[in-house]
């Protein structure tokens, strides 16, 4: 199938972007944005997106890379347009976040990770994408930037729903932004989709662990519901819990605590839930053997 007819424009600066998304806005005109294109060219494909403009932002050396944050040394900012296996070479990223390292190994295949971007990753909303579990599981933050200027969002308030973010006409996702990273042991796991390599499940965990106690745990899943989310009961279960596998086990019980799954061609509402819980039993024993290697 072929997509609706569509123009196309290439920005030169993130100011020649936003001139053209107010330009199409006004014109009355849906205009997307494309960086690498991978989620949203076969949905144009398949009609199931019909934008009037594209507006080519690739090109934005400013929106690439990743380095330290907010000046404080230790918190990581990693630019929109940075793409997966740029991510995959970076030695602060698998330095810093083996958990990312982990997704970035596993997500799609060699054309996805080579053109596909971490801030489309994000403003897609694709309820089964890998990265957005790892960024929520590191407390991760959106800068957006519009025409009125920047603000910037927490990703878990961000994501809303089945291919739904808080990201209004007219803005630009320009950065990711990681805080300052706990001396913590983090991995990914995931069951994909044979076909797609997308996620039927996917969980990220990240332990900080002191005196055999688990002092710290954060756990989020993808492919599972109709968003990423942080799954809060299994937290709270690890919280100050000694660092054993009978823990673990606990824990990954309550993952999806409270949540309505998806159910499709794919997998069962109930298969997921089973998926949910067993990667975050695998996921939760690696980022303790980290967490425990590190201290």
């Amino acid at each position: 199938m072929f997509p609706a007819d569509f123009g196309y424009a290439r920005a030169r600066s993130l100011d020649e972007a936003l001139d053209l998304l107010d330009e199409a806005q006004s014109a009355g005109e849906e205009a997307k944005l494309l960086a690498g294109g991978q989620s949203l060219l076969p949905m144009m494909k398949l009609r199931l997106a019909a934008p009037q403009t594209l507006i080519d932002i690739a090109a934005l050396p400013d929106l690439t890379g990743a380095g330290n944050g907010n000046g404080d040394g230790d918190g990581t900012t990693i630019g929109a347009l940075t793409t997966y296996r740029a991510l995959a070479r970076d030695p602060l990223i698998t330095g810093r976040l083996p958990a990312m390292t982990d997704a970035l190994a596993v997500l799609a295949d060699p054309q996805v990770r080579a053109r596909g971007t971490i801030g489309g990753a994000v403003a897609h909303g694709d309820p089964a994408a890998d990265l957005p579990a790892v960024l929520l599981a590191f407390d991760a933050q959106v800068r957006i930037t519009a025409r009125s200027g920047s603000r910037v969002t927490d990703l878990d308030d961000f994501l809303q729903g089945v291919f739904a973010t808080d990201l209004a006409a007219g803005e630009i996702v320009t950065a990711i932004i990681l805080p300052p990273a706990p001396a913590a042991g983090s991995a990914y796991e995931k069951f994909e989709q044979p076909a797609s390599h997308l996620p039927l499940a996917g969980v990220c965990a990240a332990l900080t662990v002191e005196n055999e106690v688990i002092t710290s745990a954060r756990v989020a899943v993808t492919g599972v519901a109709g968003r990423p989310f942080r799954a809060r009961h299994s937290e709270r279960t690890l919280a100050s819990a000694p660092a054993t596998p009978d823990s673990l086990t606990v824990a990954a019980a309550s993952v999806a605590d409270g949540v309505r799954p998806l159910s499709d061609q794919h997998a069962s509402g109930p298969f997921r839930l089973h998926l949910a819980e067993v990667l975050t039993r695998r996921a939760l024993t690696r980022a303790l053997a980290r967490a425990a290697s590190a201290s």
